[in-house]
């Protein structure tokens, strides 16, 4: 429907931001477990860590087109 099956889509995905995000992985907390315990990452000298903020389009595309208000 938008495209993201399309071979040179899934081919950067794969071969480009896959590996990209993976990298910025090691540098961020994770969490594991039931509980959600968070896990530091292991950083060498000079490295800071990545605080990802991630963003939901739905959101934004919410109420596009409402004719009503509350």
């Amino acid at each position: 429907m938008d495209g993201h099956e399309q071979d040179d889509v899934v081919k950067y995905c794969q071969e480009v931001f896959l590996p990209a995000m993976a990298h910025y992985e090691a540098r961020m907390a994770r969490y594991e477990g039931p509980e959600l315990m968070r896990v530091e990452p292991i950083l060498t000298s000079g490295e800071k860590q990545i605080i990802a903020i991630w963003h939901d389009e739905t959101c934004f595309n919410g109420y596009n087109e409402v004719r009503s208000l509350w």
